[in-house]
This record gives C-alpha cells, sequence and structure tokens, in this order.
C-alpha cells in the first residue's frame, strides 16, 4: 500500500499581476511583476521578455527623465496586457475539461472571458488577386488611424506614432523591425499595389 513518506509542501501557483510594477524610482520584473497560469509553460518566457523590456525602461527614467511617464505607461500596459490575455487563454483550457470532468477544480478556473476573435478580412476571389497584381487601385482601411503610444526602442522608451486598428489586438509601431507609421503615411488612395512599393522602397 502506498504510504506518505515526507510532509506534504504546496506552492501557491495562482496568477497575479502587480499594479505597482514600475515607479520612477524602481521596476519589478518576473515573477515579481507578474505570475501567470502554469498551464500555459511560459512563465520564464513572460519573466525573460519582462527582464529585456524592463532594461529599457530603467535606461528610459535614468537618461531620459522627460520620457519618465511613457516608460512607466508602456511598462504597465504591456504586463497588463499580457496577464488579461493569459488569463483568458487558460480559462478557455480549464473551460474545455470542465465541459468534460464537470469537477470544482475545473469550472472555478475556466470563469471569465475568452479572449475574443478578432475580425478576418474575407480572402478576396481569385480574380480580384489577379486585379490586384495588375492596375487595381489601393486604400487603407477607414478603421486605421495612427496615435502616438508609448513605444519601445532599442534604446529607450518614447512617445511615437502607431498603427491602430479593430483587427488588431493593440497598436502596431514596428513591422519587421521598420517603424510603421512612415509606410502608413505614403498610401494614398487611388495608388496601385506597385506605387505603393515604389514609395515604400
Amino acid at each position: 500500500n502506498p504510504r506518505i513518506v515526507g510532509r506534504v509542501l504546496a506552492a501557491d501557483a495562482t496568477p497575479y499581476l502587480d499594479d505597482l510594477s514600475v515607479t520612477r524610482t524602481y521596476i519589478k520584473v518576473g515573477d515579481a511583476a507578474l505570475a501567470i497560469d502554469p498551464l500555459s509553460s511560459s512563465g520564464v518566457q513572460k519573466a525573460i521578455q519582462t527582464a529585456l523590456s524592463g532594461a529599457i525602461v530603467v535606461n528610459t527614467l535614468l537618461s531620459k527623465p522627460e520620457c519618465a511617464d511613457a516608460a512607466i505607461r508602456f511598462y504597465r500596459d504591456s504586463l497588463t496586457q499580457a496577464s488579461d490575455r493569459h488569463r483568458a487563454w487558460a480559462a478557455g483550457h480549464y473551460r474545455t475539461v470542465s465541459a468534460r470532468e464537470h469537477a470544482s477544480f475545473w469550472s472555478t478556473r475556466s470563469a471569465g472571458q475568452p479572449l475574443a476573435a478578432a475580425p478576418v478580412p474575407p480572402r478576396p476571389p481569385a480574380s480580384i488577386s489577379a486585379q490586384i497584381t495588375s492596375n487595381a487601385s489601393v486604400q487603407l482601411s477607414p478603421d486605421a488611424e495612427l496615435l502616438d503610444v508609448p513605444r519601445l526602442g532599442a534604446e529607450f522608451v518614447e512617445l511615437g506614432p502607431a498603427l491602430r486598428h479593430p483587427a488588431l489586438d493593440t497598436p502596431v509601431a514596428y513591422l519587421g523591425g521598420w517603424e510603421l507609421a512612415p509606410l502608413v503615411r505614403e498610401v494614398r488612395e487611388g495608388m496601385t499595389p506597385l506605387q505603393v512599393v515604389h514609395a515604400w522602397s
């Protein structure tokens, strides 16, 4: 028969978010700032991400105090977004098991709103795809807009333009290492795809 040969130990694995993860005089990284559900198996990855972005935030606080508010806002917002996203993901996984197991362990952890799926534009028919490669004109979505947000650069956090659209989880400032706003501003109604490419290059 099985028997206990040592003390039973338990560790609290409850996800949490520190609302005061950064101020002008201190910063918290890793589990000190944010803990996510172990089910995600990405706690170490998230801890490394907070350390990397946290280093740039600290550099901003020390070297560019005029950008301190932007740096603090960026760090807090990024942690909040990560916490909300992981909580929703975890709740969805617990909800899937809860539908089969009907045990309180799964049902209590399945509470919470699932992530809303971003609207996906319909795929154009093949005939339209063919027109796009010729002289069809393009335009920016009327729902797209550029707004100033705290952005993480190579050395500092500074306010700068980013693209916001209902299909994006958060405003996007860079794409493939390129600043997105100047590219968006080059697109004019009536331009063809080839003209857009020439403008970008």
